[in-house]
């Protein structure tokens, strides 16, 4: 065994849940539907009009996931944790937001291809009483539906889109947020995992080609190289299934650690071949990868000892129970329930904060106000911890921290708590599960 690094009553959701899904299901139709949603135009909000949600209407909560092709496990865990979220956050503040019932409505964004995730926010906004959305939940997907959410006025939290400049590149106005880590910073996991943990010296590391995998490996290869250990790097294609060639050329190098960033299928595709190749060594991929449906149980025996950088939090037994009245089943698939459910608590309310009841029942809300509600955030407690914004909208530990600075005082001084902080942990497949390496309840790595 070789240690990792020095540590430190279920509740009723009935008619409300079903309203929940009821919305769920319809506004996840097909694309003959979508395209008369795309027509009506006259609802679509902009940033200098206020929010309305006219009387006796829901509030309605938008979600962007992937709900159908390769992610869809992760894409509908990540919808439930959301609807989980809102059900979570009536128990502690009421069914209700100034007289107004809370609705959701989820729209398949396609993950990393854009062209279908700007098609879904194009959808969610022409949604009356519409405002804010949890997502995107991907970085290609989300690099392209941002601008769209700023036009419009509407806040947009994502819980997984990863990708570094995604916050700090987004247009004027600053109407995107994130609950999730960056993955420079999972980057900077990788390699004090690979050189201490691992101790490693020769690594191959591969990214399938898309904006979110070549973005990590990068940041992965500046770690590794920063922490002495010789890299390779190659890129595939998203959609790839024959890696016997690249297999056969990582047996002959032999590195001590191959690193895969990108999606399943590939993920356990690739390790599936490097296996039956003769490639030994230790295998890791990314938080897209860490899924006991789409990675371990489609390998079977041979994903034991497998390690991810980014993996699912421990989560509290409440939630998961939540979770399971929702879904039908525990969270397996995606690593950021807790991330989503955190997203959708802070933007319910900062909704209750700023929303203004009129005369007539109807409430308004300030895009503007909204959005710096948000940002003002400090989260207590979380799912995924405490935290709040910094003025880009990426996660930080305490308001007014600066990442970067926070990142490297935690470095030089050993104190790698600093991930479990910004909901960041490694895992390893231990008998058949993903066991965690950090934070409450952290296992040890075989």
């Amino acid at each position: 065994m070789l240690p990792l690094f020095s540590q430190p009553n279920r509740w009723a959701v009935a008619f409300g849940l079903i309203a929940v899904l009821a919305l769920v299901a319809t506004a996840c139709g097909g694309k003959e539907e979508a395209a008369d949603d795309l027509a009506d135009v006259s609802l679509r909000p902009n940033a200098q009009t206020p929010i309305a949600v006219p009387a006796g209407e829901p509030i309605v909560v938008g979600i962007s996931a992937p709900l159908t092709g390769p992610d869809e496990a992760e894409g509908i865990e990540d919808r439930d944790a959301v609807i989980a979220g809102v059900e979570r956050w009536k128990e502690q503040n009421g069914n209700q937001i100034k007289g107004h019932e809370i609705e959701v409505r989820a729209e398949d964004d396609g993950c990393t291809e854009a062209d279908i995730t700007a098609q879904a926010a194009e959808r969610l906004l022409r949604s009356q009483g519409l405002v804010g959305v949890i997502g995107p939940a991907c970085s290609a997907g989300a690099q392209a539906a941002i601008p769209v959410y700023a036009q419009a006025g509407i806040v947009a939290i994502s819980a997984s889109a990863t990708q570094s400049a995604l916050a700090t590149s987004q247009p004027e106005g600053r109407f995107f947020f994130r609950t999730a880590y960056r993955n420079d910073l999972e980057g900077i996991l990788v390699g004090l995992f690979a050189s201490v943990a691992l101790q490693a010296e020769k690594a191959y590391l591969i990214d399938d080609g898309e904006l979110y995998g070549t973005d990590l490996a990068d940041a992965a290869q500046r770690a590794l190289r920063d922490n002495d250990v010789t890299v390779t790097r190659e890129s595939v294609r998203r959609g790839m299934v024959d890696f016997s060639q690249l297999a056969a050329k990582i047996v002959v190098e032999n590195p001590d650690l191959v690193g895969f960033a990108g999606f399943n299928p590939e993920a356990a595709l690739l390790y599936r071949q490097l296996r039956d190749a003769g490639y030994t060594g230790i295998f890791g991929s990314v938080d897209a990868a860490a899924s006991v449906p789409s990675f371990v149980e489609p390998v079977g025996a041979a994903a034991e000892g497998v390690v991810f950088a980014g993996c699912s939090l421990t989560l509290p037994p409440d939630f998961v129970a939540q979770f399971e009245d929702v879904h039908g089943g525990r969270p397996e698939a995606s690593a950021f329930v807790a991330q989503d459910a955190d997203a959708v608590t802070i933007l319910l309310s900062a909704v209750a904060q700023v929303a203004v009841e009129q005369a007539d029942g109807s409430l308004t809300i300030d895009p503007a106000a909204l959005r710096d509600a948000v940002g003002a955030t400090s989260l207590e407690g979380g799912l995924s911890g405490s935290f709040a914004f910094d003025e880009n909208g990426d996660r930080i530990p305490r308001k007014g921290d600066v990442l970067s600075q926070v990142v490297d005082e935690a470095l030089s001084s050993g104190d790698i708590d600093i991930f479990v902080d910004l909901g960041l942990v490694p895992c390893q497949v231990q008998d058949g599960k993903l066991v965690n390496l950090l934070g409450p309840g952290a296992g040890q790595i075989r």
